[in-house]
């Protein structure tokens, strides 16, 4: 679950020491320290105990027992697994029952508090593609959607994990990520619509997903619904990422799923919304996870304020009106209590991947795109026209760690603008080529 503005340590003093101290405020906590790759998701099962889950250079599993005052790592991938699998997602039905997953199917689960994981993605028939975001519900409820990047699932389990349902989602969507269920049988996925014309998409299920209905479609077709949640039975929200630069967007129901309505976060920089959190009907926050930061409405998403802490904010979990926690590059805590003070940002992002600009640009019949990873992922680059309509895939598959060159050949193409989408499991890309015959 389921951003870069200052860049010094005296701006961030500045920032902590000017505030009431007795006030809400996000804070970084020091225990801590800043992932070489990105701190992805975090879960509490109450005001202290939590976990938080970890990819890139290190891929943990970590627990605090404290509120955030300490953390101890309970598991972390083997050298051989680490090349095939990261953290992505963690969720808990209670304090014994976990679970943790990964954009590459790999699915961990716990019925000790962590003190032991074991794989059970393994047990799945077929095995999951890819588990990005988890929802729980009761004691032993759980659904897992993936994948960034595609193909789509949705994994099930009523029991406990006794037994698990594969439910292939390739009939609504073709990029899935966020899922939050009501109870056992009513939920909700968001991705990106199977019909390529549909863009973004949130699909209903009241039935633990047997059937689904599509209640909500963007019809523009570079952008995916990323991260959604329910403040309650009615009120929900959900991000938008898109492939091609604009404004920023949440959009927001009032009448449990129904119907959406799509508002516009202006002063965002940047396009690539990710996680969401909400205190109440009201109050709550986003972020962009290129970016520093985080973005608070407190009236229902109609305005947005810039709050300059934290890095590449990839998860967000909220407790209470007073107390939540986030986590990018740093955990960041949401308190009226200082925690301590630390570097909060970094002028760049050490999980992010590099998108070369295409050359020659302008270009005539082809041209080289040229990207580099910073861990072995999955990789789609793909081209979109000036309206933003899919023209063709140049590559779908596992890539390793380094710098890739790929030909785009474009005899068959008129002139004009193009965009090139990179999207791997760190996030999305984007460049601008010219064609000119």
């Amino acid at each position: 679950m389921n951003t870069k503005i200052i860049n010094s340590k005296v701006a961030a003093v500045f920032f902590l020491l000017s505030i009431n101290i007795f006030s809400q405020t996000w804070q970084v906590l020091p225990s801590l320290a800043p992932s070489p790759g990105r701190y992805e998701d975090l879960w509490f099962v109450n005001i202290n105990t939590g976990w938080v889950v970890e990819n890139g250079g290190d891929k943990r599993i970590l627990k605090t027992t404290n509120g955030g005052a300490s953390f101890t790592e309970q598991f972390r991938l083997t050298s051989a697994d680490s090349m095939s699998f990261g953290f992505r997602s963690v969720a808990f039905n209670n304090l014994q029952l976990g679970w943790a997953g990964s954009t590459s199917g790999l699915l961990m689960k716990t019925t000790n508090s962590g003190v032991s994981w074991y794989r059970v993605d393994t047990t799945i028939v077929p095995p999951p593609i890819g588990i990005c975001d988890i929802s729980v519900v009761g004691d032993s409820v759980f659904y897992g959607s993936g994948r960034l990047n595609g193909p789509s699932n949705l994994i099930k389990s009523t029991n406990a994990g006794l037994t698990y349902e594969n439910i292939d989602m390739g009939a609504y969507t073709n990029y899935q990520i966020g899922v939050f269920f009501l109870n056992k049988d009513s939920g909700f996925v968001a991705g990106r619509s199977n019909i390529i014309s549909e863009g973004a998409v949130v699909c209903y299920t009241s039935d633990g997903g047997n059937t689904w209905v599509k209640r909500y479609r963007s019809f523009i077709q570079n952008e995916h619904a990323w991260n959604i949640i329910f403040v309650n039975s009615l009120v929900g929200y959900a991000t938008i990422e898109k492939f091609i630069s604009g404004s920023g967007n949440v959009i927001k129901t009032t009448n449990g799923g129904v119907t959406w309505e799509r508002l516009t976060v202006s002063n965002v920089s940047g396009v690539n919304m990710d996680p969401v959190g909400f205190a109440n009907e009201n109050k709550g926050w986003i972020a962009n996870h290129y970016l520093s930061g985080l973005w608070q409405t407190t009236n229902g998403g109609v305005n947005w304020t810039s709050i300059p802490v934290g890095n590449s904010i990839h998860g967000i979990f909220i407790l209470n009106d007073t107390l939540g926690y986030a986590c990018g590059n740093e955990v960041i805590k949401y308190t009226n209590d200082m925690v301590g003070i630390s570097d909060p940002v970094q002028t760049t992002s050490p999980f992010r991947n590099t998108l070369e600009p295409n050359y020659p640009n302008p270009f005539n019949a082809s041209t080289k795109i040229t990207y580099k990873l910073v861990n072995r992922m999955t990789v789609i680059l793909e081209i979109y026209n000036s309206a933003g309509e899919f023209v063709e895939t140049l590559v779908h598959g596992y890539a390793d760690a380094g710098e890739h060159s790929v030909i785009w050949n474009a005899d068959n193409y008129p002139s004009g603008v193009y965009f090139f989408s990179l999207r791997t499991d760190a996030g999305n890309q984007f460049g601008k080529a010219v064609l000119v015959k």
